[in-house]
């Protein structure tokens, strides 16, 4: 980094003016230009040994933007005080925009406030730049306001250049996300960058998934990557506040893994080669906290879609994996103190008070079921509501088995039964191409779903407010719902196709026996195949309070299970 030359002391003669260079340059760089900032110092001392005037110090900024009002100028700071301190005459630039480039009005405030101090300002390009007289100024503020014209021309093409790319789904800015490296490629007029995945970083984003995919817990994959010491590459908010604070880029240690970082990574929807757009954002103002919104896919104008980069994974895994997180599916939830459970993290049991879910716990010794709210204190007046983990297990198993052993096909609630666990076993066996599609258009329709519900709560909250935002809202309406229609039609399609393909096994129907015992068919099962078996059959588990305590709390009594 550039210094500040300290201003020089002068022989003492009060007609001798003592003079300081101020240098800027946007980007940290030395070369031959003239705007460099070698240059820039040469040619203002030139000036300033041509008019006998003393140079008292140069202030530089270099790799300091003189448009974005948040980046902090030092050196400038420090030439203006030394300016209030009375220890400058005048202020010597190469170029009016190297002082300023926000305009005529920012250019007039700090002319003004070099006038108050006595101080003149002088321009080497512009030599017929006088501040000390009323044409110099006038001349300095046309100066000023060409500057400020320049620079929102520029942003202005930069803009619409990035929102031309931003429609072909390229990617904008920023670095790749973790996981990936950017390439550039043509589409159309457009050269955009296109994200591939990264050699070293995509295989640890598919571990991730696959870990996420059988159960396993973002905190958990967290502390794992974080033993295995590997490397993120995401700047962390220090970093970006640092750098907007000194305008440029500098080496920072990188964040450990969290369990927020592994949830940005698996929902984010260029795992599967989907642009994206952010919905939801809202500036802070001084009513509201503001919001920084999140990642949604990029759709075309059909509302499907839109694949513009190279996946780590395919869109059929991307869905299921959004279905896993949203706990949508009854795959079992894995963390480093958890313990695995029948009925615990599949979406299936809830309290029959709070309608919460209840999860697995551990209390003298005993393995139990509790509601997740009753214990965090969140329902008035709720108390306490757990139940016996062996036993409310116990209970549902042999409801199920019972329920199995008295299905009648001639009745139309228990063949309603059957059908529908008829179809859960064959989704269960089909792992063919049919079922992947089908479990994509699935998750991609609550996905559509899901990003109309945000799109009405976004109007709600005034954010497409104006005839702007209403034109937009519209617009966007009829493309997702055009989509939903579409979805869900094919959704309906692929389940057709597959009904009756595949019939649960008859002897599931007959028992011999305790159909729990040590020789039955569950006793064989592995625990997940016991709970796949009770997804086929049950859609809920509800909880109710317990009468009595003790031996007189009728588990049986307290289980309520709703059938598929």
């Amino acid at each position: 980094m550039t210094h500040m030359t300290p201003l020089m002391k002068t022989s003492g003669n009060a007609d001798r003016v003592r003079a300081v260079i101020y240098v800027r340059q946007s980007k940290r760089r030395e070369d031959d230009s003239a705007a460099s900032p070698e240059a820039q110092r040469e040619k203002c001392a030139a000036l300033i040994a041509a008019k006998g005037w003393d140079l008292a110090g140069v202030f530089p900024d270099v790799g300091r933007s003189g448009w974005d009002p948040k980046v902090q100028r030092p050196g400038f700071d420090e030439m203006m005080a030394a300016v209030r301190a009375g220890q400058v005459d005048a202020v010597v630039v190469f170029a009016l925009s190297r002082l300023t480039r926000q305009g005529a009005m920012e250019a007039m405030r700090i002319e003004e406030e070099l006038r108050r101090h006595g101080v003149l300002l002088v321009s080497v390009s512009e030599p017929f730049l006088d501040t000390s007289s009323p044409i110099g100024v006038a001349i300095f503020g046309l100066i000023a306001a060409l500057a400020k014209q320049e620079s929102d021309m520029k942003s202005a093409y930069v803009t619409a250049t990035k929102e031309g790319i931003r429609k072909a789904g390229g990617h904008t800015s920023g670095p790749a996300p973790y996981g990936f490296q950017s390439e550039r490629v043509q589409r159309g007029k457009l050269s955009v960058m296109r994200l591939v995945p990264d050699p070293v970083e995509a295989g640890h984003v598919r571990r991730m998934v696959d870990a996420a995919l059988a159960g396993e817990s973002a905190a958990s994959i967290a502390r794992r990557l974080n033993a295995d010491e590997v490397a993120t590459k995401a700047a962390s908010a220090e970093k970006l506040a640092a750098r907007r604070k000194r305008a440029l880029s500098a080496p920072s240690k990188a964040p450990a893994w969290t369990s927020t970082t592994v949830l940005r990574i698996l929902r984010d929807p260029r795992l599967a080669g989907f642009a994206i757009e952010w919905t939801g954002r809202r500036d802070k103002t001084a009513d509201a906290p503001g919001s920084a919104g999140k990642r949604t896919i990029l759709r075309d104008d059909t509302g499907a879609p839109l694949a513009a980069h190279q996946g780590i994974i395919d869109p059929e895994v991307f869905w299921r994996l959004q279905a896993v997180l949203d706990g949508r599916t009854p795959t079992q939830k894995r963390t480093a103190r958890a313990v695995p459970t029948l009925l615990g993290g599949m979406g299936l049991l809830f309290c029959g008070v709070c309608g919460s879910v209840m999860v697995a716990d551990r209390r003298n010794g005993r393995r139990l079921y509790r509601c997740n709210r009753a214990s965090a204190g969140l329902v008035p007046g709720h108390g306490g509501l757990a139940i016996d983990m062996a036993k409310t297990d116990d209970v549902v198993a042999r409801d199920v088995w019972s329920r199995l052993e008295a299905l009648d096909p001639a009745d139309p609630d228990d063949l309603e039964i059957l059908s529908e666990a008829a179809r859960r076993f064959a989704a269960q066996q089909d792992s063919g191409e049919r079922e992947a599609e089908l479990a994509a258009a699935r998750a991609e329709l609550e996905h559509v779903r899901a990003a109309l519900k945000t799109l009405y709560e976004d109007r709600q909250e005034g954010l497409y407010d104006g005839p702007t935002g209403r034109e937009a809202f519209r617009e966007a309406v009829t493309r997702l719902t055009a989509h939903e229609e579409r979805t869900a039609a094919r959704v309906a399609a692929l389940e057709a196709a597959g009904q009756d393909v595949v019939a649960i096994p008859s002897d599931w129907a007959v028992t011999d026996g305790d159909p729990l015992g040590p020789d039955s068919t569950w006793a064989l099962w592995t625990l997940d195949e016991r709970r796949a078996f009770i997804a086929l059959f049950v859609d809920r588990v509800d909880i109710m309070p317990s009468v009595g305590r003790g031996a007189r709390a009728n588990t049986e009594d307290r289980v309520k299970v709703t059938w598929a």
